[in-house]
């Protein structure tokens, strides 16, 4: 847990930004499904701009995860299960882009795995 949310009176060290603002590129691999999902949206590059704003990250990928994207810095900012119909973690915000419909392909999936 943060320690903020933990104890009174701690300093919050979470840096505030615009919902919608892109902090920085992703490169996401080929093949993933976060890849197959957003392709078009990529229209060809192995990457893409996001929204990530946060202050934790995934230090050790559990058994049966695979990282399928990554930050500039290394942090992991997509993980998937492939044992899973439909299980893709991402560390950005898609759903602030509701309005201009960037990470659209993402719930698109999502619901189609839900339909099966």
């Amino acid at each position: 847990q943060d320690i903020p949310s933990q104890t009174p009176g701690s300093l919050e060290h979470t840096i505030p930004s615009p919902p919608c603002a892109i902090a920085h590129e992703i490169w996401v691999s080929r093949g993933s499904r976060l890849w197959t999902l957003m392709q078009e949206k990529m229209a060809g590059a192995d990457g893409c701009s996001v929204n990530s704003r946060h202050h934790q990250a995934i230090k050790q990928v559990a058994p049966g995860f695979e990282v399928t994207a990554t930050a500039p810095d290394g942090v992991v900012e997509a993980i998937e299960c492939g044992a899973s119909t439909f299980c893709l973690g991402v560390q950005w915000h898609p759903e602030n882009f509701w309005r201009t419909g960037e990470f659209r392909p993402l719930f698109e999936g999502f619901i189609e795995a839900c339909r099966k």
